[in-house]
C-alpha cells in the first residue's frame, strides 16, 4: 500500500469519525432502518456504485462503510426494491466482484476474495447524517442543502428563509435551454414579462424584476451596466438554480426586494455522470452538446470537466435566431486534505434577435415583423475565468476565496417604424447599440466554527468586491421602407453613424458583512449585519459631461426556526435590501431603494424521505420609490413605496425512484402604497395576484416515461393607472422518454414540447404589447455513462 493511500484512508477515517461524534450529538433527521415492506418499494437507477450506496444508505437509515479506492470506477447495476438490507445490498453490488458483511457498527463492503480488507480504514455513510454540498450533483429533483442563503452548505430544512432550487435532473427532463424557462414551475416566480424576448431572462420574484440587479453566477455578482451587455448562461452549464425569495443584501450587497436567482455551475466531480446528446425540432432546432470529465490521477485528487453546446435555430418567429456555441472547461484539485482550489471557465458566442416586438396596430398586436434578417442581431462574445479556494487551517477557522473575471462585448442593431404608413409600405430607421464591458467580481470569507456554552456558532465574516468598466455607443440612421404586403427581409442597411450616446462607465461595489448561524439544541438562529458601499463614474463622450455617484447602506438580517422530530420545522425572518438607482433630480443623485421584509413560514420533510413541503406568508415594502413632485411638475420625489405581501405554498418530491413532481401556487396581493401619480392603492403595473404550477415524471418499469406540467399566469395589470389589462393564460409542456436497457444501457430518447397547445397569449406594458412563445418541439438522442 502506497504512502499517499495510507494518509488518504486516514484523513477519511478521521472526517467519518467527526461526522459520526456530530450525528450523535445532533437531533436524529431521519427514521431507524426501513422496514422490509419499505425496502420493496425503494428503487435506485443504474449508476456510479458509490453514488448508488451514499443514497441506499441515506435512504434506508443504515451505517454504510468501504474503502474510497475498492468502489472507484464500479458501476451498481441499481436497485428495484428487496425483502431486506442484506438483499438490498447484493443487488447493488452485484457483477462488482463486492460484498456486503455486517458488523457491531453497521454495514460494511468488502472485496469478495479478501475479507482481511474487514480491517482497513474504511469511508463511513451514515443514513442519518450524510451531509450534502451546496454545489455538487443532486440526485432526483429534491435537493437537500443550499449554499446560496448562508454562504454555507446548509440545510434547506434548517434555514429560515424561503428557497426553491431547480435541480439539473429538473432542466433535464423538461428539455429547457434558458434559465427563466427552467425557474417557471417555482413558487413566486413570474416569467416572460416582455414575452418572447431571447436578449435576456426576464425573472420577477415576488413582484420585483431580478434581472438585472439579482442575476448571480456561483454566489458571485453577473455585473450590469444598465443597457445590454448581460452575461448570458446556458442551462446546461448548471448543477443547480437556486431562488432566494426576499431580500438578501446582507451577504450580496445591491440586490432587487424580491430576492435572487443563483446559477450554480457544473463542476468536476467523481459522481458526476458523462453525457453527449444531440436534438433536432420545429423552429428548425438542431443541437448537440455534450458534458464529460473524470479524473486525472490515480488518486482521484486533480478532476476535469468540459461542458460544450452547438445550437443553430430560431424561435417561433422565424426571423428570431437562437444560435449559441459554448465551451466551459473546469478542473478540480485537492492540493491536499485541508486544500482545494476549483477553476471555472467559459467561452460563449450566441446571436440572436435585437428588437423582438412585432408591429403593433393600435390595440392589435399584428403577426407582421418590421426587421431586416441581415442586419437585425443580437450578438454576444463573452468569456469568463475564475476560481474558488478554500484552506482550513484547523477545524475551526477555514478561509474561502472566490473571484471570477469577465469579457463581454455586445452588437445590438435593429430596424424601428418611425410611424408612417403609406399604402401599405412602412418607413423605418436603424438603431444601433454597440458595447463592450470588462469586470471582476470576487468574495473572500473566514468561516469559524466554535462554541459559547451550549450554542454551536457558524460564523462568516467576510469582503466582497466587484467592479466592471464598460462603454456603450447608441446611434441611429436611415432604413429602407418595407412592403407590408410582401416584406423583402433582406435589403442593404448601413451601419446606424448618427450617435445618439457615447458614454463609458466605471462602477465599484464593495461590502463588508457578518453572519452568525447559531444551534441550540432543536433551534436555529442566525443574525447577519452588512456595510455597503458603491461609487460609479459615468464619462459622456459625446457632450463632455462627467458624473460621479456614491452611496452606502447598512442591511440586517434575523432569523429564527425550530426543528421538530417530526420533520417540521416553523420559522421566522427579518430581511433587508438596497439598490441604487440612477439619474437626479433636483436634490441631486436619487437615492438607494431599501426594501424591507418580514416573513413566517412551515417547512416539513418527512423523516427519511426525499420530499420538502414549505408555505409561506410574506410582507414585503420597497420604499424611496421616485414620484411626481406635487410642487414642481418638472422634478420628481423619493417619497413612493410599493407593498407585496402574500403566501406561497411549494412542494418538490421524489416520490419513487421512478416518480418525480413538483408543485406550486403563489397569492400575491400588490399595492402602491405611496404616490404623487394618482395612482395610489393601484395595481403596480405586470404584477399577477395568482401564480399556479403543476409537473410530474413517472417512469414505467420498462424504461418507458412520461412527464406532464401546466403554468398557469394570472391577469396583470399594464400601468399603474390600471387602465389596460393582460389577460391570464395557461400553458402545457409534456414528454415522453425511454430508457433503453441491455446493450444500449445509458442511452434515452425523449420528445419534448412546450407550450403543447400552441397557445397564443401577449402581455402589454405602458403601451406596447409582446407576444408569448409558441410551441416547441424538440426530439433528443442522448447517451449517459
Amino acid at each position: 500500500m502506497s504512502r499517499a493511500s495510507t494518509q488518504s484512508r486516514l484523513t477519511l477515517s478521521a472526517s467519518a469519525l467527526c461526522l459520526a461524534i456530530a450525528a450523535a450529538s445532533a437531533p436524529p433527521l431521519y427514521a431507524a432502518p426501513l422496514a422490509s415492506a419499505q425496502l420493496q418499494s425503494l428503487q435506485i437507477p443504474a449508476g456510479n456504485l458509490a453514488t448508488s450506496l451514499s443514497t441506499f444508505a441515506q435512504r434506508s437509515g443504515i451505517t454504510l462503510s468501504y474503502a474510497p479506492e475498492l468502489v472507484q470506477g464500479l458501476r451498481s447495476p441499481g436497485l428495484d426494491g428487496a425483502v431486506s438490507v442484506e438483499a438490498a445490498l447484493n443487488e447493488l453490488l452485484a457483477g462488482t466482484g463486492l460484498i456486503a458483511r455486517q458488523g457491531s457498527a453497521g454495514y460494511v463492503i468488502l472485496a469478495t476474495a479478501d475479507d482481511s480488507s474487514y480491517e482497513l480504514a474504511p469511508l463511513t455513510v451514515e443514513g442519518q447524517a450524510m451531509q450534502q454540498s451546496g454545489v455538487a450533483p443532486a440526485e432526483g429533483y429534491h435537493a437537500t442543502v443550499s449554499r446560496s442563503a448562508t454562504k454555507t452548505d446548509t440545510p434547506i430544512l434548517e434555514t429560515a428563509q424561503s428557497i426553491s432550487v431547480v435541480t439539473a435532473e429538473q432542466i433535464a427532463d423538461r428539455k429547457v435551454d434558458r434559465v427563466e424557462d427552467a425557474v417557471a414551475y417555482t413558487a413566486g416566480v413570474r416569467i416572460g414579462s416582455s414575452g418572447l424576448d431571447p436578449r435576456f431572462d426576464q425573472i420577477n420574484v415576488r413582484g420585483f424584476e431580478t434581472t438585472m440587479s439579482a442575476d448571480f453566477l456561483d454566489g458571485l455578482r453577473q455585473p450590469y451596466n444598465g443597457w445590454l451587455s448581460i452575461y448570458g448562461v446556458e442551462a446546461y452549464t448548471l448543477e443547480r438554480i437556486e431562488v432566494l425569495k426576499g431580500p438578501a443584501s446582507v451577504l450580496y450587497g445591491q440586490i432587487s426586494p424580491g430576492g435572487m436567482v443563483n446559477r450554480v455551475s457544473k463542476r468536476p466531480s467523481l459522481e458526476a455522470s458523462n453525457e453527449v446528446e444531440i436534438q433536432g425540432g420545429n423552429n428548425q432546432h438542431r443541437q448537440g452538446q455534450f458534458d464529460v470529465g473524470g479524473q486525472l490521477d490515480a488518486n482521484g485528487n486533480v478532476l476535469l470537466r468540459t461542458i460544450g453546446v452547438y445550437r443553430d435555430a430560431e424561435y417561433d418567429i422565424e426571423q428570431l435566431n437562437n444560435d449559441v456555441r459554448l465551451l466551459a472547461p473546469s478542473l478540480s484539485w485537492q492540493i491536499s486534505p485541508d486544500t482545494n482550489l476549483t477553476v471555472l471557465a467559459q467561452y460563449q458566442e450566441r446571436e440572436t434577435a435585437a428588437s423582438p416586438m412585432l408591429y403593433q396596430d393600435g390595440d392589435h398586436l399584428t403577426d407582421f415583423w418590421q426587421g431586416d434578417e441581415y442586419f437585425d442581431k443580437l450578438e454576444q462574445r463573452q468569456w469568463t475565468l475564475g476560481y474558488e479556494f478554500e484552506h482550513a487551517f484547523n477545524d475551526t477557522f477555514t478561509l474561502q476565496q472566490n473571484l471570477r473575471y469577465g469579457q463581454i462585448d455586445t452588437t445590438n442593431q435593429y430596424l424601428q417604424p418611425d410611424g408612417t404608413i403609406t399604402n401599405g409600405v412602412m418607413d423605418r430607421y436603424a438603431v444601433g447599440v454597440y458595447e463592450d464591458m470588462d469586470s471582476v467580481s470576487s468574495d473572500t470569507r473566514l468561516v469559524s466554527r466554535f462554541a459559547t456554552g451550549e450554542l454551536q456558532h457558524t460564523l462568516l465574516t467576510g469582503w466582497d468586491y466587484s467592479w466592471f468598466d464598460g462603454s456603450v455607443q447608441y446611434a441611429s440612421g436611415p432604413a429602407p421602407s418595407i412592403d407590408m404586403n410582401a416584406p423583402d427581409y433582406h435589403q442593404p442597411v448601413s451601419k446606424p453613424s448618427s450617435l445618439l450616446a457615447d458614454q463609458d462607465n466605471l462602477t465599484q461595489r464593495s461590502g463588508i458583512y457578518l453572519q452568525d448561524q447559531v444551534r441550540l439544541d432543536r433551534w436555529r438562529l442566525s443574525f447577519g449585519l452588512r456595510r455597503d458601499w458603491v461609487h460609479t463614474r459615468t464619462s459622456d463622450n459625446l457632450y463632455g459631461a462627467d458624473g460621479k455617484t456614491s452611496d452606502s447602506a447598512t442591511t440586517y438580517q434575523l432569523g429564527a426556526l425550530y426543528l421538530f422530530d417530526s420533520g417540521l420545522a416553523p420559522y421566522a425572518s427579518y430581511a433587508e435590501s438596497f439598490m441604487p438607482q440612477s439619474g437626479s433630480n433636483a436634490d441631486g443623485p436619487l437615492k438607494p431603494t431599501e426594501g424591507k421584509q418580514y416573513e413566517v413560514g412551515l417547512k416539513y420533510q418527512p423523516p427519511g424521505s426525499s420530499a420538502m413541503l414549505t408555505a409561506s406568508l410574506y410582507h414585503l415594502t420597497q420604499q424611496n420609490v421616485s414620484t411626481r413632485d406635487p410642487y414642481d411638475p418638472l422634478n420628481t420625489v423619493q417619497t413612493g413605496e410599493q407593498v407585496s405581501k402574500g403566501l406561497e405554498l411549494e412542494a418538490v418530491a421524489d416520490l419513487s425512484e421512478r416518480l418525480h413532481m413538483t408543485a406550486s401556487y403563489s397569492y400575491n396581493d400588490p399595492e402602491i402604497t405611496k404616490s404623487n401619480d394618482g395612482d395610489e392603492g393601484n395595481d403596480p403595473k405586470d404584477v399577477p395576484h395568482h401564480l399556479a404550477s403543476l409537473w410530474l415524471d413517472y417512469q414505467l418499469p420498462f424504461g418507458l416515461g412520461f412527464g406532464a406540467g401546466a403554468r398557469y399566469t394570472g391577469s396583470v395589470y399594464g400601468n399603474d393607472a390600471n387602465t389596460t389589462k393582460s389577460e391570464d393564460y395557461t400553458l402545457f409542456d409534456a414528454s415522453v422518454h425511454h430508457d433503453f436497457s441491455g446493450d444500449m444501457d445509458g442511452v434515452r430518447l425523449a420528445v419534448n414540447a412546450r407550450n403543447l397547445s400552441d397557445k397564443q397569449y401577449i402581455n402589454c406594458q405602458d403601451g406596447y404589447c409582446y407576444r408569448g412563445e409558441g410551441r416547441s418541439l424538440i426530439g433528443s438522442l442522448s447517451y449517459r455513462w
